[in-house]
């Protein structure tokens, strides 16, 4: 079930098992996709943080593509921001 998927010009997609797919960006792990047992979609980052639920696969992609890379500072800021509401 290795069905690769691009739905940005350098985001790699693969569906690994139905209702799953994981993205890459040169080699590099993105994040991944489940869809859940309503339809909807929920988008992890790197580190499996969450990054929310979707009502498409292509919005839940979206997300993941264009999370801030694990690691970063933009991503650490974002992280303990968070932390920080919750």
């Amino acid at each position: 079930m290795n069905d690769p998927h691009t739905f940005s010009s350098d985001v790699l997609w693969a569906c690994v098992e139905e209702g799953f797919h994981v993205g890459s960006r040169g080699g590099d792990f993105l994040g991944y996709v489940d869809r859940q047992s309503d339809g909807s979609y929920s988008a992890f980052d790197a580190r499996s943080r969450p990054l929310g639920s979707f009502l498409t696969l292509d919005g839940a992609t979206t997300a993941v593509s264009t999370a801030p890379a694990a690691g970063s500072p933009d991503a650490d800021a974002e992280a303990q921001l968070k932390g920080a509401v919750q």
